[in-house]
């Protein structure tokens, strides 16, 4: 399910390769927590240069920037990268993201992921990886399993909605795919961890809260976790085209906040540690709120939103609500404030 008009839009908005990057180390190596492992626990994470999603060979999801990050490597190039991590990595948890999906065979040749994996086996002792859902195949699940590491696999779901998935986030993907890969991963003795995007474009704030706590309530019985990723605006996307023109605003802290109290009463172990959160470009609050930022990562970490609600109902939403239906009844998905910001420097330069 695709539409064709806004597939090619975006694509339209894309770069090429670039050619002048290194390829023999991947993008970037961290620590920070997770709970893969029913715990709050330290775990490395690393970003493989790989030629990228092989959806991005016919377009991108509207909000995802990740194709600024890839090459035209070589399995050496991999085989490099993978070396470098191995030498480096210092946790018993691994996540390995490649801007696209570990288990393409495209994106990671078989050769690279059995490098991969040997190269890591007697180090790693949980190991979280990406892919969309029609590289999941039960022979790549096998190859797994026989290193004896707990694994636990992130589809990009977005939504439970296919109408938002193809008008609005683009992902040339169905709910249906979905279902079928979770079965096949738990039916694999593999775990699932599960996105959620929370306010993609041409959806109000007020019906994205909604989303995800529906999608939530889809996914509940097939998935391990949630991870709700609320939107960020990175480079060369459809979400910074809107964004540059006052047609997209990034959710705000509050909504998230929301959204994880409600979604931890629904099932499943709900998480989110926002990428940029109080930037310009990340999620944010007309003021910054750094104390609930804060109190957002330690509940996702923890599994307890007490402290969270306490602060909650200690802050007066009034305008936040108010802002939501504004928002909602707007034929478009404005940002007014910047919308007004661009108006009066207009006004001010003539």
């Amino acid at each position: 399910m695709v539409n064709r008009e806004l597939a090619l839009f975006i694509k339209s908005l894309m770069p090429s390769y670039s050619s002048k990057v290194e390829k023999d180390k991947p993008v970037s190596i961290w620590n920070e927590m997770d709970r893969l492992r029913g715990y709050p626990e330290k775990s490395t994470v690393a970003i493989l240069r790989t030629r990228g999603c092989s959806w991005y060979r016919f377009s991108a999801c509207s909000m995802c920037g990740y194709f600024n990050d890839t090459a035209d490597v070589s399995n050496e190039n991999l085989f490099k990268q993978i070396d470098h991590l191995s030498s480096v990595l210092n946790t018993e948890v691994l996540k390995v993201f490649t801007s696209g999906s570990f288990l393409d065979p495209i994106e990671v040749p078989d050769e690279v992921r059995a490098y991969f994996y040997d190269s890591i086996s007697n180090k790693v002792e949980k190991l979280l990886i990406e892919s969309r859902t029609e590289y999941i195949r039960d022979e790549r699940l096998e190859e797994i399993k026989k290193y004896g590491f707990e694994t636990r696999i992130a589809i990009g779901l977005e939504s439970a909605n296919d109408y938002i998935v193809e008008n609005s986030i683009n992902k040339g993907s169905s709910f249906t795919k979905y279902v079928d890969a979770a079965k096949r991963i738990r039916n694999n003795g593999l775990e699932l961890r599960t996105y959620l995007l929370l306010k993609p474009p041409f959806i109000s704030e007020k019906s994205a809260i909604k989303d995800v706590l529906d999608s939530i309530r889809a996914v509940k019985d097939l998935t391990n976790d949630v991870s709700i990723n609320p939107t960020n605006v990175q480079k060369n996307t459809l979400v910074e085209y809107l964004w540059k023109r006052g047609l997209y605003r990034p959710p705000r802290l509050w909504s998230l906040a929301r959204v994880l109290i409600d979604g931890m009463k629904i099932g499943p172990e709900v998480i989110s540690y926002p990428t940029g959160g109080n930037k310009e470009r990340g999620i944010h609050n007309d003021e910054f709120d750094y104390d609930l930022l804060d109190l957002i990562v330690k509940s996702s970490l923890n599994q307890d939103t007490t402290e969270l609600e306490r602060y909650m109902k200690s802050q007066d939403l009034s305008k936040y609500m108010e802002e939501l239906e504004i928002e909602d009844r707007s034929l478009f998905q404005c940002d007014f404030g910047k919308l007004i910001d661009q108006s009066l420097n207009s006004v001010a330069y003539i």
